[in-house]
Parts: C-alpha cells; structure tokens; sequence
C-alpha cells in the first residue's frame, strides 16, 4: 500500500529544508571568517578579547534587565554581575594565556607546542544564564581565534541575539571579520539540533538540560557539554554554624539559585541541626510543614522529568510558594523542606535552580556521607558538592569519597564553583562534570580547550631547531 504524506507532512519537510539551508549558510559564512582570521596574532586576538570585555560591562546592566523582562527569571542586580563576571572576570583569568601559534617551548625534552583553533564552534546556551553565557562563549571562541555559531534557548532569544549584536558591532569596527559570531535567527530544537550536526560545524559547546547535552556528545565530532548538578552541602558539627548558614542562603538567593553548582540539598550533623535550623530561621528562611511539602512534591517538580518545573525555575521563594498554593512571608528568602529519602519516590531530592532546599539531618558522618552520594548519584553525580568543616580528617575522607569534580570547602557552592571569587578554581561558566557526569572533561571550560596542539617533536641530537 503506498504512504501517502499530507499537506503538514510536506509542508514540515519544506521548513526543515529552510532550516537546513540557512544552518549550511552560517557554517559557510563562519568558514570564510576563520580564513580571514588564519593570521591574527595573539595580540590582535587579545585587543579583540579586550572589545568583548568592555562590551559586557558597559552594558552589563542593560543586558541584565532584558534577559530579566524576556524570562522571567533571575535578579537584574545578580545578573549584571554574572555579565561582569564573564566579561571582566574571564578575560583577566586567561589574558596571558598564550593560545596563537608557539605556546610553549620545552628544550630540553626537544618539544615545541604549537596551538591551532578548532574551528567553527556551534555554542548552545541556556534559559538561565543567557546574556552571561554568550558573553563567555563568545571570549573563549576568540581568545583560542575560533569562529561560533550560536543556538539561543528560545526563551532567551531576543537578550541573547542583543547581546551578540553588541560583541559582533564591536569586535568588527576592532578589525574582526564580520561573520565570525552568528545566531540562528528563528530558534527552535529542529534547527539546533541541524547546527550540532552540521558537518561544517567542528566543535560542539553545549550548556543546557541533560537531552541538550546528550545530543551535543551524539554528534559524533568533539563535544563540551555540560549538564545539571544536584549538589548537597555537608554541614558537619565542626563547621562554623553562622558563616555556613549565611554562605549557603547567599548562594541559594544569587540570581534565584540559577547557577547549577548551586546547593540543592543540605546535609546536617545530627548534634547540630536544631542551631543550624534556628539559624536558617534568623535569615528569613521558611520551612514547609508536612502538608506544604507535600504541595510542593505535587507541583514544583515535573513529574514527567523528575526535576523542577519550567515554569518555577529562577523565580523567588515568595512566589514559587505561592504557585505551590503555600502562604509565606514576601520577605523569605529560601523555602525549605525537612526531608528523608533520595530518588524517584522522593520528589524534591531533585535539582531545584531556585531558592528551595531541602535539609536531611545525618545522625553521624558516615550517614551524612550515604545521604550526599545519593544526590549525588540521582541527577547531580560528577557536578559539585560542598562541605562546611574545621575537621581536616573528615574534609580529607569527603573530597575522596564524593563523585563530583568541584569539593567545595567552607565557602558558597553557587559562586564557589564558578572559580575566581572564593577560591582559585578557574572562572568558567560551563563547568565539566568529567566521566561521572558523562562530560568529557572535569575541569572548568577556558579558552584551552577550544585549541588543537601540534607537537614538534626533534630527534633527540637534532640541531636543526627553529
């Protein structure tokens, strides 16, 4: 019997053929750019870094306010810090890197490294750090002299294209090649999906959801996704209460807990959970009664996903509660849910990108350690963890018993894990979750691993060195 195909069928063919054609447009377009770029040094490619870096903070405010109004998500103040944080921050992390032609020199051993871009990068953003995160991108693409091609998240669409619009404005009267960043300009999973495959397309730089980021390692050409993090925090009897409380209700209100090293779960000693509880009180935080975490099982997670629902990630606590149909002051700052158990059967033991918490009390360390591999085992393994400790023996077991690729010590997990601000990690703001994760890298994501490196190897007599 023939198939006989409908008018929606043919007319759906006829728009992913348009789709296709406008994908294979921009990769040819970012190809004729790279060439154009073949010759740069590393100080015109560092004074364009330097056009990125003002761009982001001159406008940091204003970016910030449009992805605010476009998503409905986040703080303004919070995220123009994060567009601070990409610009100022990032660039001042890698600017004496070398990454454009000889980048190291080993005499000895006869060995001389010599960096090549990859290519063309097809850069994949989320709803939750938009401007932020192409502001980032966008520097490590030109700092390791790459060419991107972006794919937006639909809901962050127009912050994201005005954003590019501003880097591309400004590095082209700087000397760039116009068409080295570019966008997909009606966005949709069909046409991200065509720029992840596209053969023209040499590297993949995804950040988003875990069906995202799966698909950006199914292209079959090198991939650097990153997914969610379900990180716990330990609160160990040792820890300096005040200082514990105060870092995690910091990094669960920055930007509503959109960053995904944010704490998802906290984890407390037994001997001090009543102080720590009457603590987490003192900072306007509100715990859910019985009844009200049940509410919050029934709607704030996606019960076909298992983790938040789209609509509650990023707002406030006051009106994340008041979606649940749960009453707390508009003054909350965190709600949080005393709980028991981890996985599918208990629904807010999920990732939560948001001011929402739940709190598991641990009646000795070797249980508060079952508790923290749990959630890290159900959606966050090879992420983040953090722990609150003067005890140098149990941080010692913890850092080698955790999987995840950030142990955060004493410190807010949220802007901890970023790196820059509290510790010296390197600052990224796509962070590798490593073989746990299912990441091809466990570090954080900086210009270096954007580049090829050709190794020139002497013999070992050979006198013949350039």
């Amino acid at each position: 019997m023939a198939v006989t195909t409908t008018h929606t069928d043919k007319e759906q063919e006829e728009e992913n053929k348009k789709i296709y054609r406008h994908i294979d447009d921009l990769a040819n377009k970012s190809h004729i750019a790279l060439s154009k770029m073949d010759d740069f040094t590393q100080e015109q490619v560092d004074h364009l870094c330097q056009v990125i870096e003002n761009v982001g903070v001159e406008h940091a405010e204003e970016l910030a306010k449009l992805a605010v109004e476009e998503t409905g998500r986040g703080k303004v103040i919070d995220k123009t810090a994060k567009n601070e944080y990409a610009s100022r921050t990032i660039w001042e992390s890698m600017k004496d890197m070398k990454t454009v032609g000889v980048v190291e020199r080993d005499e000895k051993a006869g060995i001389v490294k010599i960096a090549e871009p990859i290519g063309v990068i097809a850069g994949v953003t989320p709803v939750t750090n938009p401007t932020s995160t192409v502001i980032f991108k966008a520097m490590i693409a030109m700092k390791s002299k790459n060419t991107i091609i972006f794919g937006f998240h639909p809901q962050a669409q127009k912050s994201c294209v005005k954003t590019a619009e501003l880097i591309r404005d400004a590095t082209v009267a700087a000397g760039a090649p116009e068409d080295w960043i570019q966008w997909i300009t009606e966005p949709s999973l069909t046409a991200t999906t065509a720029l992840m495959n596209n053969p023209k397309v040499q590297m993949v730089l995804a950040t988003g959801g875990p069906g995202m980021v799966k698909a950006a390692y199914s292209t079959g050409k090198p991939a650097l996704g990153v997914g969610p993090g379900n990180g716990p925090s330990y609160i160990e009897k040792t820890a300096d209460l005040d200082q514990s409380v105060n870092d995690i209700v910091l990094s669960k209100t920055f930007d509503n807990g959109m960053i995904c090293a944010s704490e998802n779960s906290v984890v407390v000693d037994a001997d001090v959970y009543d102080e720590v509880k009457q603590k987490f009180a003192e900072k306007k935080c509100y715990f859910l009664s019985k009844d009200e975490t049940k509410k919050f099982e029934e709607h704030f997670i996606d019960p076909r996903r298992g983790t938040v629902a789209g609509p509650m990630a990023g707002k406030s606590a006051y009106q994340i509660a008041k979606m649940c149909g749960v009453d707390v002051p508009e003054d909350t700052t965190v709600v949080i849910a005393e709980y028991h158990g981890v996985g599918k059967g208990h629904p807010l033991s999920a990732e939560k990108l948001s001011p929402v918490l739940t709190m598991y009390k641990a009646k000795d360390q070797s249980e508060a350690f079952t508790i923290c591999t749990a959630l890290l085992n159900y959606g966050g393994r090879g992420h983040t963890a953090g722990i609150h400790t003067h005890d140098v023996d149990v941080l010692k077991k913890f850092a080698f018993k955790m999987s995840a690729c950030r142990i955060l010590v004493n410190s807010p997990a949220a802007l901890g894990g970023i790196g820059g601000i509290y510790n010296n990690l390197m600052p990224s703001l796509t962070l590798g979750t490593g073989s746990y994760g299912s990441n091809s890298v466990s570090h954080n994501i900086t210009a270096m691993d954007l580049l090829n490196i050709k190794y020139v190897a002497y013999r070992r007599d050979e006198k013949h060195r350039f």
